[in-house]
């Protein structure tokens, strides 16, 4: 008998040394989550979009799979609510377990020292997602493409469309844009077009009288009822909710070579978080192959490093231009360069 136990000590024992040590883990911060019961979740994610479950659905699977955890949610969207989650953490406020901030805030956050450091690789974080500086881990992937009005430009001429495409002279007037054209950013990288031909290309798009929007959505809107021909640096995320919604049918979408991809924002735990073991569970979940597809079932945005997601499948095969870590932290620096290039946009 004794034997029998003794052998089934050494059995269990070699199971667990086979477990992969990010699970193992995982396993103790879940335990460390069950006594805390509860996290605060702030990102951008939206509750429900246009009647369709978004961050709920997250919460709700989240929860059947950790139903020892609440979850309290709240979206932490644009540019001044993330001015002031990081106002409120540099003053000592504590709002959210995990939460979010753009690349260019990283800099002021760690100066600041308002950051959990956690080593996310070693609980089974994909690498490319875990932030260099350790900060966190980078969340919502986009796309950049150029979508058309296919009234206005036939699918034969339009799935063909190149970046130089959209500063050509043939498109003068014609050529809608963000105005902050993060796509040009990823462009302007050196492995990439070269700050050189960026900004060649941006004073071609001056000369174009490009007009540059500063709704995403309502740009598209307008490329639909046909204000203009063609929408440069479009997120095919958005092209992709329309196309599920219906509203998609009198646009059409190219991801023209090489496809700008950005990994998304940055999420991460503030330092002093009441319920740390619950955010890093969040954290790592929502990185997961489950929480991925979740995100992309939900809003399109999952991980182009994750087979079948929406963001993987267009770009297989083809040239991607990743948005490289350094040059994401030097963002605002290449988009006023850029934007000054393009002199003064007409803006709208």
């Amino acid at each position: 008998m004794k034997t029998k136990i003794f052998i089934g000590v050494l059995m269990g024992a070699s199971l667990l040394s086979l477990a992969p040590l990010w699970a193992q883990g995982l396993d103790k911060i879940a335990e460390g989550a069950k006594k805390e019961g509860r996290v605060k979740v702030g990102l951008t994610v939206r509750w429900e979009e246009a009647g369709k479950p978004g961050a709920k659905k997250l919460v709700e699977v989240f929860q059947t799979r950790y139903p020892f955890l609440k979850v309290e949610y709240e979206r932490v969207g644009g540019s001044r609510e993330r001015e002031r989650v990081l106002s409120e953490l540099a003053a000592g406020k504590i709002s959210y377990d995990v939460t979010v901030l753009s690349e260019t805030q990283v800099p002021t956050a760690l100066r600041a020292n308002v950051v959990e450091k956690v080593d996310w690789k070693s609980l089974g974080v994909n690498p490319q997602h875990v932030h260099p500086d350790g900060f966190g881990v980078n969340y919502r992937s986009q796309l950049y493409g150029i979508a058309y009005n296919r009234k206005l430009v036939p699918d034969d001429v339009g799935k063909k469309l190149t970046w130089e495409d959209c500063a050509a002279p043939k498109w003068k007037k014609k050529v809608a844009m963000d105005s902050r054209p993060r796509h040009l950013e990823i462009l302007w990288q050196p492995n990439v077009w070269g700050r050189e031909k960026t900004l060649a290309h941006a004073r071609q798009l001056a000369a174009n009288e490009t007009i540059f929007e500063r709704d995403r959505t309502g740009a598209m809107t307008k490329l639909a009822l046909g204000e203009y021909a063609i929408d440069c640096g479009s997120f095919y995320s958005t092209y992709y909710e329309q196309t599920r919604s219906g509203k998609a049918e009198p646009i059409g979408f190219t991801l023209a070579e090489p496809i700008p991809v950005n990994l998304g924002d940055v999420v991460f735990i503030p330092r002093g978080a009441p319920h740390l073991n619950g955010a890093k569970l969040w954290t790592v979940w929502s990185l997961s192959e489950e929480g991925q597809k979740l995100l992309d079932e939900v809003e399109g945005n999952g991980s182009p490093l994750i087979p079948g997601t929406q963001s993987a499948k267009p770009i297989k095969g083809k040239k991607a231009a990743w948005y490289e870590p350094q040059y994401r932290a030097k963002a605002e620096e290449i988009l006023k360069e850029i934007l000054e290039a393009v002199g003064l946009p007409i803006v709208r």
